[in-house]
């Protein structure tokens, strides 16, 4: 029997991507599944505003801290395995359901799967581990299995926040989320505390979402940071509870080494003048400073959710209409996307243009997947930069793939 899950989404200032993120969980197929919100003030409106209020469960919270907000996320969670995904990510049709797969063993406690950029092709992460610095190292997985590891403090492996799922009994018993990592290395410390138990995490390639990095408080839309503040409070902290003193001072120099690289590559881009690099070093080193002070917090994570699960979708399978057509057409083939995700469907909209362009990929906020990119030009990265092919023969060859990729069969096509 397949487990019961909840979808934990923390979001802060980001109502219409929150929208966006909502649409794709609800598109989610062969799973029953309950969402749970939490969020602000204002985007508690916003997706009142939108129909969502009496679809998923929002729970109230105007501060920033994504530890405590996941912990009340999980309080509210009624399901046996909590899933965790960002406001600025989306996750393909079968993500949820390739997730649970994993805990179809019931020795596995928790599973991470791989997360595509923004072009929707490459990939942000695969799998990794973490060390005792908080440096995150490639992991070697073959991509079209599930591999399960046990993780021990010689190899702690990383579950991806915006990608992640875990036995909500092993997150009550190991507390959940620690709150004094505000927003960073916040999985790394519970990673480090799974492997303390020597907990079995399945990486599962095929559960993927697509993160777009999107603007913060925090980060600009170009990723430049508007303080390092947290960041080096949370680094101080990793390696002070998880290091020997031995290690700590060469661990903090390498990590402000690499903070002052990436500030240094900002300035050289013109992306930050001199007086932001050097407010930012002073941000880090505050950080810093209150990082090694922080001491324990409480946190409790109820046996048993506030309430009862209430499933987002009623139906498990959605009809897949793939549309394709030429750049020329780019209005019609969206307004038919818009139009079957209207209707229940799962459009995937497909638009060639006569170039070598290379291929993107995106969710739309209206419901349904566009690609697009020249008939000649490479849709996955080890292609060749050029491929002579026909209009048709790679429609097909793209319908293909996505169908594939994204565990879906056709129920129908246009052209």
């Amino acid at each position: 029997m397949e487990p019961s899950a909840s979808v934990v989404v923390v979001s802060q200032g980001r109502e219409a991507l929150l929208a966006r993120c909502l649409m794709a969980l609800s598109q989610q197929q062969k799973v029953r599944m309950e969402v749970v919100v939490v969020t602000s003030d204002p985007a508690i409106q916003y997706l009142a505003g939108l129909g969502w209020a009496d679809r998923v469960k929002l729970v109230r919270m105007n501060d920033e801290n994504i530890s405590v907000a996941r912990n009340k996320g999980i309080n509210e969670a009624a399901g046996d395995i909590v899933a965790f995904i960002d406001d600025d990510a989306v996750p393909e049709p079968a993500w949820l359901y390739l997730i649970l797969q994993a805990f179809q063993r019931p020795e596995v406690e928790a599973a991470t799967g791989f997360t595509l950029g923004r072009n929707g092709i490459s990939y942000q992460w695969k799998a990794e581990t973490i060390d005792a610095a908080g440096v995150s190292h490639p992991l070697e997985v073959p991509e079209d299995t599930i591999s399960v590891f046990t993780s021990t403090p010689d190899r702690v492996i990383k579950t991806v926040g915006t990608n992640m799922a875990f036995r909500r009994d092993m997150l009550r018993r190991l507390g959940g989320f620690d709150p004094r990592y505000r927003f960073y290395l916040d999985e790394g410390d519970l990673n480090m505390r799974m492997a303390q138990e020597a907990v079995q995490v399945a990486v599962v390639p095929m559960a993927r979402v697509h993160h777009a990095f999107a603007p913060s408080r925090r980060r600009t839309e170009a990723r430049v940071p508007k303080t390092l503040y947290e960041i080096g409070a949370s680094q101080a902290l990793f390696v002070e509870t998880y290091m020997d003193q031995s290690g700590r001072n060469a661990a903090m120099q390498h990590f402000r080494g690499g903070q002052l690289h990436r500030l240094l590559q900002l300035l050289q881009n013109g992306l930050l003048g001199p007086e932001e690099v050097s407010f930012l070093n002073v941000t880090l080193s505050d950080g810093i400073s209150d990082g090694r002070k922080r001491s324990g917090s409480t946190r409790t994570i109820l046996e048993k959710a506030k309430s009862p699960i209430r499933p987002l979708v009623e139906s498990l399978y959605s009809p897949v209409q793939v549309i394709c057509g030429r750049i020329f057409e780019r209005k019609g083939l969206l307004m038919r996307g818009k139009q079957a995700a209207s209707e229940g469907e799962i459009p995937i909209v497909i638009e060639l243009s006569p170039s070598a362009l290379y291929h993107q990929c995106y969710y739309d906020e209206r419901g349904f997947w566009v690609q697009y990119g020249g008939i000649w030009g490479k849709s996955l990265r080890s292609q060749p930069n050029f491929r002579f092919s026909t209009f048709s023969a790679r429609i097909d060859a793209e319908t293909r793939r996505l169908l594939r990729e994204f565990w879906l069969e056709p129920d129908n096509s246009g052209t």
